[in-house]
């Protein structure tokens, strides 16, 4: 009984918060325990939990008064988010390019072979999994479970404005190259060079997020 119970909050947390990171429940929206009961045919429990979960993960946003909303990223949470991630997945180049081992960089390798191929057909799609791939494998090696669960949280974050980054001009073959950087240092151990190149890859995606953002007028 309790690890089913424990396997339905798990559900309704894991649907809820695709829903969010998919936009099929968008930024600003009102989020009620009523609907979402109805929506995923639960009782208000698992819900309530749900959504303490989330706003934890700051994807959803509670107002005294008015209740919970999807939270709405403006551009200055933009900014932040990224020089956070860009401290972090530096860390994370240093702490791997220290372990990491033959078979991780085989891995690595194989996972770039297949953006390359995503990248020459434009598919966007198969490329954005070969990408989140590629980060994921560099955090998880790093056996360090606050980072992964910090780069993770605020990767979330920015899916509610912009989904797919690599969509934006020029960023997608941008963001091979800059995969290639880090994978070759890697494969030299080069500790200072690892760091370095993580850290570019976040700033130069932030660039060229922030620039396109402004365009479509974020405040």
């Amino acid at each position: 009984m309790e690890r089913g119970l424990l396997d339905l909050r798990l559900t309704v947390y894991d649907r809820l918060k695709q829903a969010i990171l998919s936009r099929e429940l968008q930024s600003g929206m009102k989020l009620t325990v009523e609907d979402l009961t109805k929506r995923f045919n639960v009782s208000p429990t698992p819900i309530k939990e749900a959504l303490i979960a989330l706003e934890k993960e700051g994807l959803v946003e509670n107002i005294p008064r008015r209740g919970a909303f999807v939270s709405t990223i403006t551009l200055k949470d933009v900014e932040e988010i990224y020089s956070l991630r860009e401290v972090l997945e530096g860390l994370c180049g240093r702490r791997l390019a220290e372990k990491i081992d033959d078979a991780s960089i085989i891995k690595l390798n194989n996972i770039l072979a297949d953006s390359e191929r995503y990248a020459k057909t434009n598919d966007f799609l198969g490329y954005e999994e070969t990408d989140r791939a590629f980060h994921l494998i560099l955090r998880e090696l790093t056996d360090d479970k606050r980072v992964i669960y910090y780069l993770s949280m605020l990767e979330g974050q920015l899916r509610l404005v912009l989904p797919i980054v690599n969509t934006l001009p020029g960023r997608l073959e941008s963001s091979l190259q800059e995969h290639k950087k880090i994978l070759q240092n890697l494969e030299k151990r080069n500790i200072q060079n690892v760091e370095f190149y993580c850290k570019e890859h976040m700033r130069l995606e932030k660039e060229a997020v922030l620039t396109d953002l402004r365009l479509r007028g974020l405040r």
